[in-house]
């Protein structure tokens, strides 16, 4: 059984307080429809399955407020997130299923962004992978109709802000995402994102370059509570670490 039919068939809203376990609580009520839970709900979730279960939530709450951040939500941005969910993070019919109720309760829910934002950073501060990935996703999401609108790059410096992220993260995931008229990192970036001072000796720019490396591991990363779906942005990252690695290494040379 996946993650997300264990939750929907165990009631693990209810067992989840603030605005994330209402959201989930309304979203999985619309998923199984008129079905009933004849089985009762499990009794019972490791700490993987809940940090699944309100990441997950996490992300679709904010991208709904993210596409209603002009006031609306068009079409346009309603094919985008539906792209996002089928070649992104390649959800089967459930999970996608799952995701959209979520973005619909939440985008129509009397709690902001902020909200959800602030939330997210008093779960997740203390795991910046985690919050990385969720910065990621959001990105990717604001960019999907190839333009990060004024209020869209309002609510991902709240958030930032929220997630308690380093400027120089956010600088580097702007710069992938939003990208025109941007010039590739500089080499202080570049030592930024492996985490070493710019006059590190070269043994420990590769001590921490492995250190970090090691921890974007897929197993890793899925027993920290990133659900399955989100593992594309771990290997991302390690794309990136692995450019910022081979420039420091290069400027060595």
């Amino acid at each position: 059984m996946s993650w997300i039919s264990g939750m929907i068939g165990g009631g693990i809203g209810a067992m989840i307080a603030g605005p994330f376990g209402a959201v989930i609580g309304a979203a999985i009520g619309s998923t199984m429809g008129a079905q009933k839970n004849s089985g009762g709900s499990r009794i019972g979730y490791s700490e993987a399955e809940r940090k699944q279960a309100l990441f997950f939530t996490a992300a679709f709450s904010m991208v709904g407020k993210l596409a209603k951040a002009d006031g609306r939500v068009c079409e346009n941005e309603i094919e985008a997130i539906q792209q996002v969910c089928r070649q992104t993070l390649g959800l089967d019919d459930q999970t996608r299923q799952y995701a959209i109720n979520v973005f619909t309760q939440a985008k129509d829910s009397a709690d902001s962004f902020d909200t959800y934002a602030r939330e997210f950073g008093k779960l997740f501060q203390q795991d910046q992978q985690m919050c990385t990935f969720m910065m990621s996703f959001l990105f990717q999401v604001a960019m999907a109709d190839g333009t990060l609108h004024p209020s869209e790059e309002q609510m991902l410096l709240s958030a930032r802000q929220s997630f308690r992220l380093h400027d120089s993260v956010y600088r580097s995931l702007h710069e992938r995402f939003v990208g025109a008229g941007k010039t590739s990192a500089g080499l202080s970036e570049h030592f930024e994102i492996l985490g070493v001072s710019e006059d590190a000796e070269t043994a420990a720019i590769k001590k921490a370059y492995r250190k970090k490396a090691a921890e974007f591991h897929p197993d890793k990363i899925e027993g920290k509570g990133l659900p399955p779906e989100f593992i594309a942005f771990a290997n991302d990252k390690l794309a990136e670490l692995n450019a910022s690695y081979e420039a420091v290494m290069k400027a060595r040379s």
